[in-house]
This record gives C-alpha cells, sequence and structure tokens, in this order.
C-alpha cells in the first residue's frame, strides 16, 4: 500500500504545484509591500499573507487530491492486482472487479451510486467553506 501511495502521490505533485503556483502569482505583490514597509519579516509575510490568500486554492487542491485519491483504479490494478486478501483494492477497483470480473453488475452499480453521493456531499462542503470567505 505505501508504494501505491508513494507513486500516486508523485504522480500528482506535479499538477498541484502548478495549482499553488498560479495561486501565488494571483498575490498583488502591493500587499507584501506594504508589509515590507510594516516591518514585516519574510516568516511573517508568508504567514500573515501569503497562506490566507492561498486558503482558496489549497481548498481546491485538497478536493481534487481527494478525489483523485478516490478514483484510484490504475496503480492497485497494474502493481498489486488488489494485493495480498485484498489489501491495496480501492472502491473503484471494487467496484470494476464486481461489475467487470464477477459480472454483478446491479450490485456494482449500486455501489458506484453510493460513491458519487458521497463525492458529491464532499463537494458541496468545500463549496461552502470558499463560499464562507467571499
Amino acid at each position: 500500500m505505501y508504494a501505491i501511495v508513494f507513486v500516486s502521490a508523485w504522480q500528482g505533485a506535479g499538477y498541484q504545484m502548478l495549482l499553488f503556483l498560479g495561486g501565488m502569482q494571483n498575490i498583488p505583490q502591493d500587499v507584501y509591500e506594504a508589509a515590507e514597509l510594516d516591518g514585516f519579516s519574510k516568516w511573517a509575510q508568508f504567514r500573515y499573507i501569503t497562506m490566507p490568500l492561498l486558503k482558496p486554492t489549497a481548498l481546491f487542491v485538497l478536493l481534487t487530491t481527494l478525489i483523485s485519491a478516490f478514483k484510484l483504479i490504475v496503480q492497485p490494478m497494474v502493481m498489486t492486482q488488489g494485493g495480498p486478501l485484498n489489501s491495496t483494492i480501492t472502491m473503484v477497483y471494487y467496484i470494476y472487479q464486481q461489475g467487470f470480473t464477477d459480472r454483478l453488475v446491479g450490485y456494482s452499480s449500486s455501489i458506484a451510486l453510493v460513491f458519487t453521493t458521497l463525492i458529491g456531499m464532499i463537494s458541496l462542503v468545500q463549496r461552502r467553506v470558499l463560499k464562507e470567505d467571499d
């Protein structure tokens, strides 16, 4: 499982860093200049300016990473085929196994519906958290 987590984190790190870089480039330089005039150290600028202004970007990255983690199927399928005693099976891989390997299409469809509802609820919570900041 640790190898799958490491490969997945490595695979998504570039995309996440691009999103954070875009978020940091949207922070106006005037804010940093004003903080410098007020005597803020670099750490204080990072803590009180950069981090709060990157909160929407961080929440978006968190949500997209969470969704990507939920839809993880390729790494367990290729690396371990579910692993010893199904220890590395993911929800989507389980849906795939039930629907295509075991041919329990109705069961896999109901699991997929619950899975989709769960992702939708997480997305709604994320949107409400972001709306409070606006």
